[in-house]
């Protein structure tokens, strides 16, 4: 038997996408069982690891809930991400993107410290893979952002905090904004890949500081264009 090749880390993050829509939708209800990930592969047209690795990304953000032996179930209402109330206010415009990267700019200089203090090569090298998908996509028309999506949801999970990585994750979902209402110009794409080399680097080196200093850089930028953009 041929073994299955491992999942692109973009392809994970849109079958993660895609069934994060699903639940918002009503079309999987809190407390169901998912279907089989044979099931899911065949409707995403994808393989059953990027499957397994996009519904790994749910359960990690509290959106979904893994029982062994049982399956994999969506989260009960009461029991999900509680950063899922910030983010349905963040998308129906009860707060800017201007609001919004101004708390990102508070976490997340700290989860890429965090990061660099816990993860090291290990994850250096996950960001990595990420990055080579990153670079591909950028210029695509199909340009989703889910790659970038990804790199900071791994730098949460280094940190190895639960809080911030809930918080995070909904900070994330919320800022997807942005692409959506033509944000993401392909000089931001660029500049989005040239940041999150250097914070790689400083998570290889283990640099927390060098890590902090370049993730609040790079967010900082990222205000800059939004509200260049927005004007």
């Amino acid at each position: 038997m041929v073994a299955e090749s491992a999942p692109r880390t973009s392809v994970a993050a849109e079958v993660a996408e895609k069934i994060r829509r699903m639940i918002d939708e009503g079309q999987m209800l809190p407390g169901e069982r998912l279907p089989a990930e044979r099931k899911l592969a065949g409707l995403f047209n994808v393989s059953r690891a990027s499957v397994r690795e996009g519904i790994k990304l749910l359960a990690e953000s509290g959106r979904l809930l893994s029982r062994q032996g049982s399956g994999t179930y969506v989260r009960e209402r009461c029991a999900e991400n509680s950063g899922r109330t910030l983010v349905q206010t963040v998308l129906n415009g009860g707060y800017s993107l201007q609001d919004v990267i101004a708390v990102r700019l508070l976490l997340e200089p700290e989860i890429a410290a965090l990061a660099a203090r816990n993860g090291g090569a290990a994850v250096a090298a996950r960001l990595e893979a990420v990055l080579a998908e990153q670079e591909i996509a950028i210029g695509s028309k199909d340009y989703s952002g889910s790659a970038d999506v990804l790199f900071h949801q791994i730098l949460a999970e280094a940190a190895a905090n639960p809080v911030l990585l809930e918080m995070a994750a909904a900070l994330y979902e919320g800022f997807a904004k942005s692409r959506e209402d033509g944000v993401q110009s392909f000089e931001r794409q660029q500049a989005s890949l040239k940041a999150h080399r250097e914070i790689v680097a400083a998570v290889r080196a283990g640099d927390s500081r060098k890590a902090e200093r370049a993730m609040h850089s790079h967010l900082t930028d990222v205000a800059r264009r939004i509200c260049s953009a927005c004007r």
